[in-house]
C-alpha cells in the first residue's frame, strides 16, 4: 500500500514584473512553519524557474502526507523572480490544505501579496463593535500591495494509498462556494479574494452584533481574511485580545508567535513618611506596617519568573525598617506574599536591589486573570522614610 500524499498544481498568473529590460523568470517556494520558539518556515518543495513569463505553469508537486500540515494550518508560498545576483520576492501567501482544495475546486485564484506604501490599509477591515476580534485601525501602516495570483489547477489527495483523487484534505464542511456557514449561523457572500475556511463545527463565537453582522455579510468573517492582513493586525492586538481570538477558533492558532515574552511593569518614584501616630507593633507580629504600593496590570499569561530592579534608601540613621515586596492577588485576595522569602531592608545610603523570584507561589500559582500588587512598609518608631526610585519589574512569561 502507498503512503497517501498531495498531488498540487500551480500557477502563476499576472505576476507582477520584476525586471526591466524583459520579464520575471518565477519559481515556487513551499514551505511548512517549524516546530520550534522562532516560528520559521522550513522549504519543503521549490519548482523549476519558468523563463520570461508573468503567467507560468509550474510542473506538479507530490507531497507526502507526513511533509504536510494539518488541514487548517498554513503552507507558505511564495514566488521569486530568478536573477543572476540574488533573486527577488514578488509576492507571498499563506494558505492551508482546505484553502487550496477550495481554491481548485471553485476557480478561485488566491492573491499573493509584498508591502508598498504607508497607506490606512486595515481601514476597510470589521466594523464598529470588534473588540474581541480586531484593534483600533492605525493610522498608518505599511499597505499590501499584490504581487499576483496563484492558481490551483490541479488538487489530488491520495487518502491511504488510493490514487483515483476522490480523497478530500478537510473535515466535512460546506465548500460549495455558494455561501458561507459562519459560527454564529449567519451566511454571506464568498470573498473572491480568499477561499473559504471555516472553523469547525464546535468552534462558538459570541453573539455578532448588527454591525458586526453587516460586515460579515458583505465580507466573511475573519478566518478567511488573506493571512498577511491577519499578520498585520495582529501585530497590533493587545495580548488580552490575542488570547480571546485563539479560544475562539483554531484557525487564529498561528497567533501564538505574537504573544510577548515578556511584561514589564513600571512604579512611580517615592519619598514616604512613616505615619506621626504609627510605632512598632501597630502592623503585623514582625513589627512592620505593610501598605500597597500599587496594583500592576490584570496579568494574560503565567510566569516563569519575576525580576524586580530599583534603587533605594531610607531616613539615612538608626534602625533599618523599610522593605518592598510582592503579592499575588486573585479575586482581590492575597494568594501568596513574598516578603519573607526575600527578605531585605532598606539600606542607609543610595543602592541599586535587584531580586529574582522563581520557584515561589508568587511565581508558580500566577495565572490569567490574577495581578501583582506591590507592597511597602516604611516602619515604625519615629523618623523612619523610605524612598524608591527607577522601581522597574520584568515578568518572563509562560507560554500560552
Amino acid at each position: 500500500m502507498q503512503k497517501s500524499s498531495l498531488a498540487l498544481g500551480l500557477n502563476g498568473r499576472k505576476l507582477t514584473d520584476k525586471d526591466i529590460f524583459s520579464k520575471s523568470d518565477p519559481y515556487v517556494v513551499i514551505s511548512r512553519r517549524r516546530r520550534v520558539e522562532d516560528g520559521g518556515w522550513t522549504p519543503i518543495r521549490i519548482s523549476e524557474t519558468i523563463k520570461d513569463n508573468l503567467n507560468p505553469r509550474w510542473s506538479e508537486f507530490l507531497i507526502d502526507e507526513t511533509e504536510l500540515p494539518g488541514a487548517y494550518e498554513d503552507l507558505k508560498f511564495e514566488v521569486f523572480d530568478a536573477g543572476w545576483k540574488k533573486d527577488t520576492s514578488i509576492g507571498v501567501g499563506h494558505f492551508s490544505i482546505c484553502k487550496l482544495e477550495h481554491a481548485n475546486k471553485t476557480g478561485t485564484p488566491l492573491p499573493i501579496y509584498t508591502r508598498g506604501r504607508k497607506n490606512r490599509i486595515l481601514q476597510s477591515l470589521p466594523g464598529p463593535n470588534i473588540s474581541l476580534l480586531l484593534m483600533e485601525t492605525p493610522k498608518t501602516d505599511k499597505r499590501l500591495k499584490c504581487g499576483g495570483e496563484i492558481v490551483v489547477r490541479s488538487f489530488r489527495m491520495d487518502v491511504g494509498g488510493s490514487d483515483n483523487g476522490s480523497g478530500s484534505a478537510c473535515p466535512s464542511q460546506d465548500v460549495s462556494g455558494g455561501g458561507f456557514t459562519h459560527p454564529g449561523g449567519h451566511h454571506g457572500t464568498p470573498n473572491v479574494h480568499s477561499p473559504q475556511t471555516v472553523c469547525p463545527p464546535q468552534t462558538t463565537f459570541p453573539p455578532p452584533t448588527d454591525a458586526d453582522s453587516h460586515w460579515i455579510e458583505e465580507h466573511g468573517d475573519l478566518c478567511n481574511l488573506p493571512d498577511l492582513v491577519l499578520d498585520i493586525i495582529a501585530e497590533y492586538l493587545e495580548p488580552k485580545d490575542i488570547l480571546q481570538l485563539l479560544d475562539s477558533c483554531p484557525c487564529f492558532e498561528d497567533f501564538r508567535r505574537f504573544l510577548p515574552k515578556y511584561q514589564e511593569i513600571n512604579g512611580e518614584d517615592f519619598r514616604k513618611e512613616q505615619h506621626p501616630n504609627q510605632r512598632d507593633g501597630d502592623g503585623d507580629c514582625d513589627g512592620i506596617n505593610p501598605e500597597k504600593y500599587f496594583d500592576g496590570p490584570e496579568m494574560n499569561q503565567g510566569a516563569k519568573s519575576i525580576k524586580l530592579n530599583f534603587r533605594w534608601k531610607d531616613q539615612g540613621w538608626g534602625h533599618r525598617k523599610g522593605q518592598v515586596w510582592i503579592q499575588l492577588i486573585r479575586n482581590e485576595e492575597v494568594l501568596a506574599d513574598s516578603r519573607k522569602q526575600f527578605h531585605e531592608l532598606a539600606p542607609h545610603e543610595y543602592r541599586e536591589r535587584e531580586v529574582v523570584i522563581k520557584e515561589h507561589p508568587v511565581v508558580d500559582l500566577l495565572k490569567r486573570g490574577d495581578k501583582l500588587r506591590f507592597m511597602l512598609s516604611v516602619g515604625g518608631g519615629g523618623g523612619h522614610y523610605l524612598t524608591v526610585k527607577n522601581f522597574k519589574v520584568v515578568v518572563e512569561l509562560k507560554k500560552y
